[in-house]
């Protein structure tokens, strides 16, 4: 959401469904600062409150990523009260477009592609080790810089849980992401080396983890069982 397509140097504002996202400047530095928007078919006081909530919230939880290892934007400030955060602008491309193939996208070896999802796979066992869920960790949700950082991003869906349940289904949307978007080979391998890499930090609780993704394929749906 914060990446900037082939490392241009511009930006159109994005409104979603839950905030908008603006290119600011901070202090002589470009930032991005993301605002929950307010919800008009909920109770005021009862949407504020949420947006204030899960403003709090998602700073809590990219404090706690950085902790753990994983690169994710620097949070600047917060304001949960205005429901704001203001965070360091990444410059990169997404993920989903190192495939080598479709307009636009960057061509890389099969080795450097490999090192990049078994990074990615190393930052989701990071995160569920400090019982951090991204909730939408998806190939759109991260970035490569121009010096080959990989940064994840968009923790607005981000919660924190100790269910093993959570963990897998925040990996099984990765593996849904990534048949929607390559040949079921590709797929595959590519899923296998973010497996390698989670195993690498998680060591037997990814035994776990891994027997629970079959069930939720298994079950063949989507959603977090509470």
């Amino acid at each position: 959401m914060l990446a900037i397509h082939e490392f241009s140097t511009e930006f159109v504002p994005i409104i979603g469904a839950e905030a908008r996202i603006d290119i600011i400047d901070w202090h002589g530095k470009r930032a991005v600062c993301k605002a929950r928007i307010p919800k008009t078919y909920r109770n005021e006081k009862l949407d504020h409150w949420l947006r204030t909530k899960r403003t709090r919230e998602e700073a809590e939880i990219l404090h706690r990523a950085k902790l753990l290892g994983v690169d994710c934007p620097a949070l600047y400030f917060a304001d949960p009260e205005k429901t704001e955060l203001v965070m360091e602008y990444v410059q990169g491309v997404l993920l989903r477009d190192f495939k080598g193939v479709g307009a636009g996208a960057k061509k890389v070896n099969e080795s450097s592609l490999s090192g990049l999802y078994f990074v990615l796979g190393k930052y989701a066992a990071k995160l569920h080790s400090g019982n951090l869920i991204h909730g939408d960790l998806t190939t759109k949700n991260v970035i490569i810089t121009q010096d080959n950082r990989l940064v994840l991003i968009d923790f607005g869906l981000s919660f924190i849980s100790e269910r093993i349940e959570d963990r897998a289904e925040d990996l099984h949307l990765l593996k849904q992401a990534l048949k929607s978007t390559m040949s079921p080979d590709q797929a595959k391998d590519i899923f296998d080396i973010v497996i390698q890499g989670y195993r690498s930090v998680s060591g037997r609780v990814a035994k776990q983890i891994f027997t629970q993704i079959q069930e939720i394929e298994r079950r063949g749906r989507y959603a977090r069982v509470d």
